[in-house]
């Protein structure tokens, strides 16, 4: 990273970026995609989150939270809820520190990122149909048990490592007409567009959700939405049923849209990125792809960036991959 940190005004994104600067994969990757961006008209890059140890964008925020709190965890260590990602970057940091972990995940859960976080010596408690009920349930174990919950999307240290994505972003490139990131819970999409709005105050930050998952849209866009109902996507880390209300009210101003992409688009897109650009990136991060070909037109001739958040794709998706059509 070069010397844009010194004039960022937000000291905590700064303080990460000085936590991370050991770590030998950083900066990750910022890769041409030749062959769609040529397709498609576009100036496109690939910011290669899936390249961590972890395979996933999880581990910076998890390396800056562990190293700010974990004089603060109690004997019992930190419980925190995931759909994979998340938990297994926390049980890596746990395991640096040696801190307890306990993962609460769905009882869906994807088998790798499973193994990940038992190799990484964490707990796993599988609990509820979905991300939200292995939360409320992480949350009330907690309280119960004397241990301390960690709650990503609440925690600032994850937005703040998830900053520094963005200090490298534009570090590389002087200027990108769009940024365009998966949407989680937020933390992700939080720490991006501070950094993106301040120093490239041009640059639109767009944040992605599947339409089998649309709570984050609706309450990003002021809209209704019913917190009971469920999600049924395969991207994973998409699988908000209740928003946090706090991000959510920054990234109203921080985000300059949502776009909403069809569920049904999602294998497809991965075949396109593993066929076009040799890239294996789990459903959330192809919901990237999706958007840019339902955006394309709108981006014809701009350069953008793409942030690849994850490498988890279950193997148990291969044989309906290989029986999709590339969207492009």
């Amino acid at each position: 990273m070069g010397g844009l940190l010194v004039l960022l005004k937000n000291e905590g994104i700064s303080q990460a970026a000085s936590v991370l600067a050991g770590e030998s994969w950083i900066p990750t990757p910022l890769m041409p995609a030749k062959v769609i961006g040529n397709r498609l008209g576009i100036d496109l890059w690939f910011k290669r989150e899936d390249l961590t140890p972890v395979g996933s964008f999880k581990l910076r925020g998890a390396i800056v939270t562990m190293s700010n709190l974990r004089h603060t965890v109690p004997a019992k260590g930190v419980y925190v809820a995931s759909s994979g990602n998340y938990g297994l970057a926390i049980a890596f940091a746990g395991q640096r520190h040696s801190v307890p972990v306990t993962v609460f995940l769905p009882d869906k859960s994807v088998s790798s990122k499973m193994e990940g976080i038992d190799l990484c010596g964490a707990l796993i408690v599988q609990h509820g149909e979905d991300f939200d009920a292995a939360k409320d349930f992480a949350r009330e174990s907690a309280a119960r048990d004397g241990a301390v919950f960690w709650e990503d999307g609440s925690i600032e240290e994850m937005a703040l490592g998830a900053g520094t994505i963005g200090t490298e972003l534009v570090d590389d490139v002087e200027s990108w007409d769009y940024v365009i990131v998966p949407l989680g819970n937020g933390s992700l999409a939080k720490g991006v567009s501070t950094v993106v709005t301040e120093c490239c105050p041009d640059t639109r930050v767009i944040g992605v959700v599947s339409s089998a998952a649309p709570a984050m849209y609706h309450a990003i866009l002021g809209e209704g939405l019913d917190e009971s109902t469920p999600t049924d996507t395969l991207a994973d880390g998409l699988a908000i049923r209740v928003p946090i209300s706090g991000i959510v009210e920054e990234l109203k101003t921080l985000l300059s849209d949502v776009w909403m992409v069809e569920e049904s688009a999602l294998l497809p897109a991965v075949r396109s990125l593993m066929d076009l650009e040799q890239l294996m990136a789990e459903p959330s991060s192809a919901s990237l792809m999706v958007a840019i070909v339902d955006h394309a037109r709108e981006l014809a001739g701009k350069k953008v960036a793409a942030v690849i958040t994850g490498a988890h794709l279950p193997v148990s998706l291969l044989p309906r991959i290989a029986v999709s059509e590339g969207l492009i």
